[in-house]
Order: structure tokens, then C-alpha cells, then sequence
């Protein structure tokens, strides 16, 4: 479970797409094995076959899987490539708020945590796919910094690997979406969109359908309708990072010490830079935790999303959940073991306090050390 994240939409085809990946990570992401043939997955989903191939072109558009043809052919699984990864962050980012908004704040928090795992004494890594993945994210953030969106450090290595009318349709949208004010939430319809980029409706409807599984856009019928801009969720793309997290075998324990860093600066530059309105949405919480009210999953949620959600960092917010969603903290948290709830709430609230304070250093402490404890429970 992506830590506060809903799914970014319902349609079948975007639905069968995620619960693909999600069981590959179950299953520790096993690139390579053939999942199943595209009957055998339309059986399994109980859908029809342009339904299962829809969700086929989203895999593949992620990197996840490829549909192989052929007498032993089937959907192969693949592990997901950074160029992919990068090239869905930009998307989300750039739909999110039609500009790079990688600000200082993100730069100085993956510098200091980058110096801080590879510096000297700093606690080895399990092996080497998160720092690979910190390095490359980094290189791509400063880039943007530099050089704005014409500078994007993949945008060549991406455009070499989209070959398939329905990818380059995708970029068509993707270019036209930035362009427009961000109060024109219509595209067009799909006539209309066939008609301008020279496409065919198969390949618009495959790029339609990657969007609407990003949470970008979405395909609505009727008059005045048609291809609609939305405000995505990060769960498409939060997915995608543990995906490639699993196929790189960066571990639980790695997440975890990534998550502990990241939370840690952030809610030490909140102590300095959050509002007195956000501190006041903080001190509900702090209520919530100190009453006798039990504290479940979404209580849990709804403290995490208050505790990071000061600093106003696309980026940041998106590592945060994926790391502490796929970190052993996270699954150690059991709403029915009273010393999960008790730990959590001693912790929390400590942190809190700090907060509302305004000590940077006593929250960073805090943050550290409730990581620190939850971890040791599993």
C-alpha cells in the first residue's frame, strides 16, 4: 500500500495494469517468467481481449512488461529502466503543476542525503540500487535546475525508445497539455485529437489510456466533453518506483534508511517554514494522537500527510511515499498490536511537538528516532 496515495482510476483496463504490478512485487519481481498468454490473462481478469491488450499497452508503456507473440510468447515481465522512471516523474510533475517545480529546497534535501549515505561513516547500503537511484535522480534534478524543460537530462534517451505511434501520440499530448492555461481542462475530442497529431484512433486510445492510469487526463463521453486534464495522484507513478525499487533489489532496510534521511530534513525545514495555519492542521493531529481514540491506518495517514506536508516539493512528497511504503517501518505499524499503536503515538507525538515549536533540530532528532523504533518492532 502506497503510503496516503488512492488509485488513480477505476477503468478496467488501468485496474488489471495495477494489480499486475502489484502482484510482480509480491512476488519480489521476477523479470523474465512469461506471466501468462493474453487469453489466459483475459480469462484470469474476466475481461475481453481489447480490454487485457489496453492494459497490456499501459504495462509496456511503463516498462513493466511487453507482450511477446509467438507459440511460447505471452507478457513478459521486464524489469522498469530509470529512463522510464524519470520520464513518469516529469509527466507527473509537469501535470501537476505545469512547470519544473524541483525548487532549492528538493536540491538541498537530495544533496545532504546523498552526502549523508555516501559520506564517511555513513551505514553501508544492502546493495547498490538506491544510491545508483538517488544519483541518477539527482543528476536529472540539477539538469532542470540549469537548463528548464529543454534541458531534461532524458528526453533524448526517452525519445530514442519511443518507437510506437501510440508513444509519440503520448508525447503530442504531453507537449500540448504544458502549453495551455491552467484553467483549459479540455484537449479535445478524440476526433479532434486523431485529426490534429495525424493519428489513428488504436494508437489515441492507447495514449489516452496511459494518461488516464497516470491520473493526467481522462476520456469523458458526451457534448463538450471529450479528453479532459486532471490533477493526477501519485499512485501510478509511486508504483512504478517500487517496481523498479523490487526488479533493482534494493531492499526494505535500504527504504527505510532513505525514508529516515528524507523525513528528517523535511520536517526540519517545516519547523522553520511552516505556516501558523499549518501548524494549527497540526495540532489537530496532535489532539487526534493524545485523545483515547484508537489509532487505525488512516489515522496513521492522515498524521504522515500532516507531518510532510509543509514543504511544497512534488518530488520530495513522491520519495516519501514510496520509500515509507516499501520500507520495514511501515509494515511493522500493525493497527491491531496495541504496542505498534503505542509506539507509534509516543513517537509521533514527539515529533509534533517539536514541530509546533519550531526547534528544526529536535524535530529532525524526533523524526529519526521514531523511525528508528518503529523499525525495531518487526
Amino acid at each position: 500500500m502506497i503510503v496516503g496515495a488512492s488509485a488513480a482510476n477505476t477503468k478496467a483496463a488501468c485496474v488489471i495494469a495495477a494489480q499486475t504490478e502489484e502482484d510482480l512485487i509480491g512476488r519480489g519481481w521476477p523479470t523474465g517468467i512469461i506471466y501468462g498468454s493474453e487469453t489466459q490473462l483475459a480469462t484470469r481478469f474476466g475481461v475481453c481481449r481489447v480490454v487485457m491488450r489496453e492494459a497490456v499497452r499501459i504495462l509496456e508503456s511503463r516498462g513493466t512488461a511487453q507482450m511477446r507473440r509467438g507459440p511460447n510468447g505471452g507478457l513478459l515481465v521486464l524489469a522498469p529502466t530509470m529512463p522510464v522512471v524519470l520520464e513518469a516523474i516529469h509527466r507527473y510533475i509537469m501535470s501537476r503543476f505545469r512547470e519544473l517545480h524541483q525548487g532549492s529546497a528538493c536540491r538541498t534535501i537530495l544533496h545532504t542525503v546523498h552526502a549523508r549515505l555516501t559520506g564517511p561513516g555513513s551505514e553501508t547500503c544492502e546493495g547498490p540500487g538506491l544510491i545508483d537511484f538517488l544519483e541518477v535522480l539527482i543528476s536529472a534534478v540539477d539538469q532542470f535546475a540549469r537548463e528548464g524543460p529543454a534541458g531534461h537530462v532524458l528526453q533524448s534517451a526517452a525519445a530514442k525508445s519511443a518507437r510506437s505511434r501510440a508513444a509519440q501520440v503520448l508525447r503530442l499530448l504531453m507537449k500540448d497539455l504544458h502549453g495551455r492555461d491552467a484553467t483549459d481542462h479540455r484537449l479535445g475530442s478524440e476526433f479532434d485529437l486523431c485529426d490534429r497529431y495525424s493519428a489513428d484512433r488504436n494508437a489515441m486510445r492507447q495514449a489516452v489510456r496511459v494518461l488516464e492510469f497516470e491520473g493526467i487526463a481522462e476520456s469523458l463521453a458526451g457534448r463538450g466533453k471529450g479528453l479532459m486534464v486532471r490533477t493526477p495522484e501519485p499512485s501510478a507513478l509511486c508504483r512504478l518506483i517500487i517496481c523498479y525499487f523490487t526488479a533493482t533489489r534494493v531492499t526494505p532496510g535500504d527504504a527505510t534508511h532513505l525514508f529516515k534521511m528524507l523525513s528528517a530534513e523535511v520536517v526540519s525545514m517545516a519547523a522553520e517554514q511552516a505556516t501558523d495555519s499549518q501548524l494549527g492542521r497540526l495540532g489537530d493531529i496532535q489532539r487526534l494522537l493524545e485523545s483515547d481514540a484508537r489509532v487505525t491506518t488512516k489515522v496513521i495517514q492522515q498524521a504522515e500527510e500532516s507531518l510532510f506536508g509543509f514543504i511544497d516539493e512534488p518530488l520530495i512528497d513522491i520519495l516519501l511515499r514510496c520509500t515509507g511504503s516499501y520500507s520495514i517501518w511501515w509494515s511493522s505499524i500493525d493497527p491491531e498490536s496495541e504496542q505498534g499503536r503505542s509506539v507509534y503515538r509516543t513517537t509521533t507525538l514527539k515529533v509534533v511537538s517539536a514541530l509546533l515549536a519550531r526547534d528544526g533540530v529536535a524535530a529532525a532528532v524526533a523524526q529519526a528516532h521514531k523511525v528508528e523504533c518503529l523499525n525495531r518492532l518487526t
